[in-house]
């Protein structure tokens, strides 16, 4: 059985570098005999509540609801997205708080501090674009974007991230460095 693979693009814009890198693990994916798909940001539409948060009683939207199906038929996640202000961008922040919810992805235990993981079994792997040189963002901001998804979110559900890579710094990067880069996906 062949391994079932999702790369999720969580840029918002159609072009970019980060879809050269996300069509480049797509066919690689393939290429290794893994049943593979990519997910686009761009091509999901849903809105984000006004309260600013996914509670529990919020309806699934449909775009929401495909994300989480392509999750669900996943036994590993490649996430690909560029690090604005430190982070990921909003809107797919956004969507990973509207689908990664309690009930999909974890389920708090009655009475207790504790939770179940949802998504345990599955491995993620993170390729993440940056102006910062990633030296510079791994030890003076801590990976704080990285490991917001990487700990607080995935690892949270029970998703084991097997691999980070990190691309910058993009601003400065030459045409060979960026085909360089994609080379390693």
């Amino acid at each position: 059985m062949s391994r079932k693979t999702l790369i999720f693009l969580g840029h918002p814009a159609l072009e970019s570098y980060c879809g050269a890198m996300a069509v480049r693990a797509l066919d690689r994916a393939l290429a290794m005999g893994s049943e593979a798909q990519l997910l686009r940001l761009a091509d999901l539409q849903f809105s984000v509540p006004a309260e600013g948060r996914a509670d529990d009683d919020l309806a699934l939207q449909p775009e929401v609801a495909r994300f989480q199906n392509a999750i669900r038929a996943a036994d590993h996640l490649v996430f690909i997205f560029p690090i604005w202000w430190g982070g990921m961008p909003g809107r797919f922040k956004s969507l990973i708080e509207l689908a990664l919810r309690s009930g999909f992805a974890f389920q708090y235990i009655q009475n207790s501090i504790r939770w179940k993981r949802l998504l345990t079994g599955k491995t993620a792997e993170l390729l993440v674009t940056m102006d910062t040189p990633p030296w510079y963002y791994r030890t003076i901001y801590r990976d704080a974007g990285i490991s917001e998804l990487r700990r607080n979110i995935l690892e949270f559900c029970g998703v084991k991230v097997t691999r980070v890579r990190r691309f910058g710094s993009m601003r400065v990067s030459t045409e060979a460095q960026r085909e360089a880069w994609l080379d390693r996906v």
